[in-house]
Parts: C-alpha cells; sequence; structure tokens
C-alpha cells in the first residue's frame, strides 16, 4: 500500500499523503454506501432514486450481501473498531433494583422513590388463631327427660316468666306483713284506750295526771 501511495500516482509526498488521505476516506464512504444500501434492500425501502434505477437496470446487484467484503472494506472496518475501542469505555455497575414484593412487606415512609426507609411503623401483634379444629371429647350420656336434669336445667336456666312469678310472691308476702302490723298496732290502740275508759269509769279524771309520769316511763321501756 506504501509503494501505491508514493508511486501510483507520481508527485511528492504531500501529495502522495492527500491522495492517500482521501483514498481512504473513499473507502469509508463506500462502506458506509454498501451497508446503508444492503439494509434498504433488505427493509424492501430502496434509500435514493440512485439505487432504485441500479436495482431496475442490473437485476445481479441484488445479491450484495451475499459477496465477499473487500480488502479496503476489511481496514475501514478494522480502523472504525480500533477508534471505537480506544474512545469507547465500558464499565459495568451492578444495580440493587428492590423487588416491589420488598418494599411491600416492610411498613414505613420512603421520603423519595429509592431512598431507605425513615419513618417506621410499630409492628401490630396479631392474634393467632388456632389451625386445628378442637378436639370435643364425648362425656356421659345424659337424659333429658331424668328429674336430676330438669333441675339441673332449672338451676341454670333464666325464665322472665319465674322472674315476674317469683317477684309477685315477695310482694304478696310483704303487703301481707304489712297489713298484719297495722291490724296488731290498732288492736293494741284500741285496748288501750278501752283500759283508760275503764279506769276513769273506777277512779275518775284526777288520777290520770299524777300517773302520766309513769305511764310514760313504762312505755319507754
Amino acid at each position: 500500500m506504501d509503494d501505491r501511495r508514493n508511486g501510483g500516482y507520481g508527485g511528492d509526498s504531500s501529495s502522495g499523503e492527500e491522495d492517500g488521505d482521501a483514498q481512504w476516506r473513499a473507502a469509508i464512504d463506500s462502506v458506509a454506501t454498501s451497508s446503508v444500501f444492503i439494509s434498504s434492500l433488505t427493509n424492501g425501502v430502496p434509500l435514493t432514486s440512485t439505487t432504485a434505477a441500479s436495482i431496475s437496470n442490473d437485476d445481479s446487484e441484488l445479491n450484495l450481501a451475499a459477496l465477499p467484503p473487500k480488502q479496503y472494506q476489511i481496514k475501514a472496518r478494522k480502523v472504525l473498531e480500533n477508534i471505537l475501542e480506544t474512545t469507547l469505555e465500558v464499565v459495568e455497575h451492578p444495580i440493587s433494583v428492590p423487588s416491589d414484593d420488598s418494599k411491600a412487606c416492610v411498613g414505613g415512609i420512603r421520603l423519595f422513590k429509592n431512598a431507605p426507609i425513615g419513618v417506621v411503623f410499630d409492628h401490630v401483634d396479631e392474634l393467632e388463631r388456632p389451625t386445628k379444629r378442637p378436639k370435643i371429647i364425648p362425656g356421659k350420656e345424659i337424659n333429658e327427660k331424668s328429674k336430676k336434669f330438669k333441675q339441673r336445667l332449672q338451676s341454670v336456666a333464666v325464665d322472665g316468666r319465674d322472674i315476674i312469678a317469683s317477684a309477685k310472691r315477695a310482694c304478696e308476702k310483704s303487703v301481707v306483713r304489712l297489713e298484719a302490723r297495722e291490724a296488731a298496732a290498732k288492736a293494741a290502740a284500741k285496748r288501750e284506750e278501752e283500759r283508760v275508759a275503764e279506769l276513769k269509769k273506777v277512779r275518775g279524771e284526777k288520777w290520770l295526771p299524777s300517773i302520766a309520769r309513769e305511764m310514760k316511763l313504762h312505755s319507754k321501756h
């Protein structure tokens, strides 16, 4: 390639270098145009009118993808790869993406989307429910028609009608006792009046003031 650059076109070294640069640029442009042309053919849409004319004039150019690459295309590709390797730097940083389940399980308040939890709620102790059914052991057979069962049932059960009936009976008993006390008090007062009246007939009215004090003392005792 150096011989061809220096002696192929003839002239000094500066003109040879310029011609070489122009040749490299033409090679890179040809690689770019050929790749674009091939992609346009594969997509089914021609890029320019010149490519459409070449497709219509020569059917043999439709199979450009199957042709082997030329020497200048390979060199241009290597140059581009070297430029990319020297200029671009690919760095991989592992990013820990928290899952939605972990956010949902932890109770708290986040000030920002990717910030740690600032305020954590107090965990509430939930009541543990029994996972198994209780095993009920059968006891003795109970005869519901027996007298003992009826007594036990009455001692435990509460009936409103029974309560009302017992209250009425207690009220009637208290009324009878009150009436008996009132009748006894009336009978005692009547007997006292009869005794005083009998004494008035026998002794007269004069003795009453003298024995009034004694009667009060006796009544207190």
